[in-house]
């Protein structure tokens, strides 16, 4: 009887050896993998916030083209950039 629970022992001894071992060197790659995980999905949010920001970008540039296309359109952007036709004299008024 002695000699069975010195065996179950010793293989209990053993077992918790090498979980012990595994749990050590499994940990840090782990731990490596949750950290790049991490890492990986705020980059992640990030670039779809900024992709969010381009796209809605795009739909004002689109509707702003599509707004240039018409000659209402691009009288207003030339007026808005100071531009005159020709015989109109440009007001100034002085504060």
């Amino acid at each position: 009887m002695a000699r069975t629970r010195r065996f179950f022992w010793g293989w209990s001894l053993a077992l918790w050896l090498i979980a012990i071992v595994l749990t050590v060197s499994v940990t840090p790659r782990t731990v490596l993998r949750y950290t790049q995980w991490r890492e990986l999905r705020k980059e992640t949010a990030q670039l779809q916030q900024e992709l969010l920001a381009l796209r809605a970008q795009e739909r004002a540039l689109q509707e702003e083209l599509r707004r240039v296309q018409t000659d209402l359109g691009r009288e207003s952007l030339a007026r808005q950039r100071g531009w005159i036709r020709k015989g109109e004299e440009p007001l100034r008024i002085n504060p």
